[in-house]
């Protein structure tokens, strides 16, 4: 028994001692490419909820929404397209009668009116998103990053007086795609990236 357990401490010593021989012998870079992204739609959602207090002025939640809806169409934008999401409406705990509602449009000038309709009082803004069309990740823009890596791996050699062997290893390490993304701002879309870690030997 002890025969085995020295073997095999001894086979994990070699491997390790190899391991780290190769790493020794080898340039790791990141290799990038651009993905192109298109915005499907823009969401805001809307709360409509009646003001805190008792006074008897104060409107009716009825009231309230006939208000925005008609404030909407006067803008060009049909009822149909705000989407009611009386659960989500509960989530935001707002204690007070009112509904959420989420309007979608692929049109940043519709989207400026929609977000006019916002008083900040009774009608509010409660989040904003960006849903994108689906990325198709292919061969070339794989190949694209491997290159990119390529490159800046033969610089690295150059610099220490190496040659740059063959490719050892290749992971990749692109972020899992993202399709919909909070934008309270509707800030410049970010950039994506394929982005591959490639190993090369060097000579």
């Amino acid at each position: 028994m002890k025969k085995i357990i020295l073997a095999a401490i001894l086979l994990a010593s070699a491997l390790g001692s190899h391991a780290q021989e190769q790493q020794n012998h080898a340039i790791q870079v990141y290799g990038v490419a651009k993905v192109a992204r298109e915005v499907e739609a823009y969401m805001i959602d809307f709360t409509v909820a009646v003001e805190y207090g008792e006074s008897e002025s104060k409107k009716s939640f009825e009231d309230l929404k006939k208000g925005f809806f008609a404030k909407a169409k006067e803008a060009g934008l049909d009822e149909s397209r705000f989407k009611e999401d009386k659960m989500g409406y509960v989530a935001l705990q707002l204690f007070r009668e009112g509904s959420l509602y989420t309007f979608s449009t692929s049109s940043r000038e519709e989207l400026l009116k929609a977000a006019k309709l916002a008083n900040g009082i009774v009608i509010t803004i409660a989040g904003a998103r960006v849903k994108f069309k689906p990325v198709a990740k292919d061969e070339k823009q794989f190949e694209t990053a491997f290159i990119n890596g390529r490159e800046k791996a033969a610089t690295i050699a150059k610099v220490i007086n190496k040659k740059l062997g063959p490719v050892l290893t290749v992971t990749d390490l692109t972020s899992q795609e993202s399709r919909v993304e909070e934008s309270y701002y509707f800030k410049p879309i970010e950039d994506q990236y394929i982005s591959l870690l490639v190993s090369f030997a060097i000579e």
